[in-house]
């Protein structure tokens, strides 16, 4: 459970208002447990939840893309071009970052072979590899599979695929824990606000909120937000080829500086 004074909501935020000292409310890892209607945190906080509205939206699996899925391909080139002229510094797209490397050989080695059936256990081998990459309060490598997953997942039944899940034990050996669940929630769909908003957008083939979703993404954390939207452009694109029968992603990955031309 996340505790934020912040208005992005998610199934496992409490959205506080008026709450300028959080941090003295609200510490990390402290217990939590429900008595009625109020939820008790450590020691001497009490959040009063009889009035407090509920979100409870969850990402439904895409069953049928729709015919403007079909032209979000010109959104994913957009998005990419902006990437290319905003600050990415430390950021997966930044070359000298210690995460760069790593995400190179994870979209050659289990990105792009996942437009052939049959091949989530190799992409499952060379994900690992990014789990737990990087600095931060969550590691770029965790965000960068993080997007992919919550958006691949997302439209694995419209293109006949089943959905990657990584073990969530093997996840909290690579990484902190409490990045290892935020990769766990994103990968079962259990997503905020935004990141739903990408995934109906896409699903719609509204190329024009796609853009806008992926670029209100972008100023998220210090780096997550552009390492999440890319870890999505990545999914979309692979997910745009394969319904369609095409080889885009690489002139995506490309655009992005992640393209192993060895």
């Amino acid at each position: 459970m996340f505790f934020t004074n912040r208005p992005l909501r998610s199934p496992i935020t409490i959205n506080l208002d008026a709450t300028p000292d959080l941090e003295h409310l609200v510490k990390p890892l402290e217990p939590l447990s429900m008595q009625g209607k109020e939820m008790h945190i450590g020691i001497d906080t009490i959040i009063e939840l009889s009035t407090a509205s509920l979100y409870e939206d969850r990402v439904q699996p895409v069953s049928k893309l729709s015919p403007g899925f079909t032209r979000i391909g010109a959104s994913l080139r957009i998005i990419s071009f902006v990437l290319g002229i905003v600050d990415t510094g430390q950021s997966v797209l930044d070359p000298h970052a210690l995460a760069h490397s790593g995400i190179v050989e994870f979209v050659s080695d289990g990105a792009m072979p996942l437009r052939r059936p049959g091949t989530e256990r190799p992409f499952r081998d060379a994900a690992l590899k990014i789990v737990g990459a990087g600095s931060g309060f969550t590691p770029s490598g965790d965000d960068v599979l993080g997007g992919f997953l919550a958006t691949y997942n997302s439209f694995v039944r419209a293109i006949d695929r089943p959905p990657i899940l990584m073990d969530s034990r093997l996840l909290e050996e690579k990484t902190s824990w409490i990045s290892a669940k935020l990769l766990d929630y994103m990968q079962h769909l259990i997503l905020d606000e935004q990141l739903h908003r990408l995934i109906d957008s896409a699903a719609n083939g509204d190329q024009d909120s796609l853009v806008v979703a992926l670029e209100t993404l972008l100023p998220r954390g210090h780096t997550s937000g552009i390492d999440i939207a890319v870890g999505a452009i990545l999914a979309l694109s692979l997910i745009w080829d394969i319904a369609l029968k095409k080889e885009e992603t690489e002139i995506i990955a490309d655009a992005l500086g992640l393209h192993d031309l060895a």
